[in-house]
């Protein structure tokens, strides 16, 4: 997770982002970017109140960590950032989930309303 100073014109924003990229590419396997876009801060950094929020997820082991670390302390643009480890377990208990909801939502059987005259029925 990236927070990019909000202030800057979205070009500056892009090419960081693009940079980011790029970084992670050459030490990790790079999955994608999600923009959360631009948000206020809950408190002011640097005088700042604004902050453009990028999380990029990938797959790599420790090389990344200093490399990282190192590029985003000498850029200005950046407020803040977080290198945190996914739990895998997690991300397949939500996955299951989903698919069960998406399977329940296929096979349950949509009433016409006017067949039941507005009533809804329950299924057994």
């Amino acid at each position: 997770m990236v927070v990019l100073d909000g202030t800057q014109p979205d070009e500056t924003i892009q090419k960081e982002q693009k940079l980011f990229e790029e970084l992670i590419a050459q030490h990790a396997e790079f999955e994608k970017t999600e923009v959360w876009g631009k948000k206020s801060l809950a408190y002011p950094i640097r005088k700042k109140k604004t902050g453009y929020y990028c999380l990029f997820l990938f797959n790599g082991d420790g090389d990344l960590s200093p490399v990282f670390d190192k590029y985003v302390r000498l850029n200005d643009n950046i407020l803040r950032h977080l290198i945190v480890q996914r739990n895998l377990k997690n991300e397949a208990a939500r996955l299951a989930v989903a698919q069960r909801k998406e399977r329940a939502q296929l096979e349950d059987p949509v009433i016409n309303d006017r067949e039941s005259d507005g009533k809804r029925f329950d299924r057994d």
